[in-house]
Protein backbone atom coordinates (compact mmCIF):
# COMPACT_ATOMS: atom_id res chain seq x y z
CA UNK A 1 0.00 0.00 0.00
CA UNK A 2 1.17 3.50 -1.04
CA UNK A 3 1.72 5.83 1.71
CA UNK A 4 -1.06 8.00 -0.32
CA UNK A 5 -3.56 5.30 0.84
CA UNK A 6 -2.15 5.45 4.95
CA UNK A 7 -4.78 6.99 7.45
CA UNK A 8 -4.81 7.25 11.03
CA UNK A 9 -7.94 5.30 12.42
CA UNK A 10 -9.19 6.53 15.86
CA UNK A 11 -11.82 4.21 17.22
CA UNK A 12 -12.48 4.23 20.88
CA UNK A 13 -9.51 2.59 22.07
CA UNK A 14 -7.11 5.00 19.96
CA UNK A 15 -9.44 8.19 21.39
CA UNK A 16 -9.29 6.50 25.31
CA UNK A 17 -5.63 6.03 25.02
CA UNK A 18 -4.86 8.99 23.20
CA UNK A 19 -6.19 11.43 25.76
CA UNK A 20 -4.98 9.47 28.78
CA UNK A 21 -1.39 10.05 27.41
CA UNK A 22 -1.69 13.72 26.86
CA UNK A 23 -1.35 13.01 23.06
CA UNK A 24 -4.82 14.96 22.43
CA UNK A 25 -7.41 17.22 24.24
CA UNK A 26 -9.90 16.56 22.00
CA UNK A 27 -13.33 13.84 21.85
CA UNK A 28 -13.13 14.01 18.11
CA UNK A 29 -11.68 11.50 15.58
CA UNK A 30 -11.16 13.66 13.09
CA UNK A 31 -8.98 15.89 15.25
CA UNK A 32 -7.30 13.39 17.30
CA UNK A 33 -5.93 11.77 13.94
CA UNK A 34 -4.93 15.54 12.90
CA UNK A 35 -2.77 15.65 16.50
CA UNK A 36 -1.38 12.16 16.11
CA UNK A 37 -0.46 12.82 11.96
CA UNK A 38 1.06 16.00 13.76
CA UNK A 39 3.05 14.10 15.86
CA UNK A 40 3.78 10.32 13.98
CA UNK A 41 5.61 9.85 10.91
CA UNK A 42 3.50 9.38 8.08
CA UNK A 43 4.58 5.57 7.60
CA UNK A 44 4.32 4.71 11.17
CA UNK A 45 0.39 5.65 11.26
CA UNK A 46 -1.36 2.39 10.29
CA UNK A 47 0.97 0.58 12.48
CA UNK A 48 1.09 2.92 15.48
CA UNK A 49 -2.71 2.93 15.36
CA UNK A 50 -2.97 -0.79 15.89
CA UNK A 51 -0.82 -0.73 17.97
CA UNK A 52 -2.95 1.52 20.11
CA UNK A 53 -5.74 -0.74 19.84
CA UNK A 54 -4.34 -3.39 21.05
CA UNK A 55 -3.10 -1.64 24.01
CA UNK A 56 -6.64 -0.39 24.58
CA UNK A 57 -7.97 -3.45 24.70
CA UNK A 58 -5.48 -5.13 26.87
CA UNK A 59 -3.97 -2.64 29.05
CA UNK A 60 -5.28 0.66 28.79
CA UNK A 61 -9.22 -0.65 28.84
CA UNK A 62 -11.98 1.79 29.92
CA UNK A 63 -13.12 -0.07 32.85
CA UNK A 64 -10.17 -1.98 34.53
CA UNK A 65 -7.24 -0.47 33.11
CA UNK A 66 -4.03 -2.85 34.15
CA UNK A 67 -2.17 0.92 35.32
CA UNK A 68 0.06 -1.07 38.10
CA UNK A 69 2.24 -2.57 35.43
CA UNK A 70 2.18 -0.31 32.65
CA UNK A 71 5.31 0.82 30.66
CA UNK A 72 3.26 4.52 30.26
CA UNK A 73 1.92 5.51 34.16
CA UNK A 74 4.17 8.16 34.04
CA UNK A 75 3.11 10.00 31.13
CA UNK A 76 -0.89 9.05 31.82
CA UNK A 77 -3.06 11.23 32.88
CA UNK A 78 -5.65 8.93 34.38
CA UNK A 79 -6.60 10.14 37.20
CA UNK A 80 -5.97 6.86 39.62
CA UNK A 81 -3.22 5.75 37.50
Amino acid sequence: MGLENRAMRVDTHVRRVARRLGLTRHDNAVKIAQDLEARIPREEWVDFSLRMVLFGRRVCTAWKPRCAGCALREPCQRVDA
